[in-house]
């Protein structure tokens, strides 16, 4: 008897062994685990992906979009009207088609310089971004400013919801961009009824 336990003991080690050696190599369901861990992973890249692509798109779009209603306002002979300015603003809602023109919002501010001072002249707007971004004002204003030369700056803004601001509750931004330019038939530009 003394012999029959000593030989059982190195076959139960034996079997334990092989039974851990056979489930370090067995493969079933890793391949399933990885995708489980990788997939959510995958789908926010993927939808980063297009998030970015789709911001810098639209990025492009406003600042053509501001370019745009800036250059066709500063083409006007010496008088401008509220109603031609809403025109030019249409203009910004034919280059950012799909989004709605409710969405869009234009500003249109024109400054003139006496001595020192920069002041506005009239501004009109649609929406309403908040006028000239802090980058066109105080200084910077007083650069791009002549002496009795107008200069008319266009600020056009949209909001962008990411597709990962619908899956993590991340909020939405605002794609904003101005352009400025001189009027082109004159030194100064009126704007009736603004």
């Amino acid at each position: 008897m003394n012999n029959s336990s000593a030989t059982r003991s190195p076959n139960v080690h034996a079997g334990a062994i092989d039974k851990l050696v056979s489930f370090g190599r067995k493969k079933d369901g890793v391949v399933s685990i990885e995708a489980a861990l990788l997939f959510p992973m995958m789908i926010l890249l993927l939808l980063g992906t297009i998030d970015v692509t789709h911001a810098i798109s639209l990025k492009r779009k406003v600042a053509v979009a501001a370019s745009a209603v800036v250059d066709l306002t500063t083409q006007e002979s010496a008088n401008v009207t509220a109603g031609e300015l809403d025109d030019f603003i249409l203009a910004a809602d034919a280059i950012l088609k799909p989004i709605s023109s409710t969405d869009i919002k234009v500003d249109l501010v024109n400054y003139e310089r006496d001595g020192s001072n920069v002041t506005e002249r009239w501004s009109h707007s649609r929406g309403g971004c908040g006028g000239a971004p802090s980058s066109m004002t105080g200084s910077a204003l007083n650069d791009l400013t002549q002496e009795e030369n107008d200069i008319v700056i266009a600020t056009v803004c949209v909001t962008f919801q990411p597709l990962v601001g619908y899956i993590n509750g991340g909020g939405s931004w605002e794609i904003e961009e101005s352009v400025a330019q001189r009027p082109r038939n004159g030194l100064t530009l009126e704007c009736n009824n603004c």
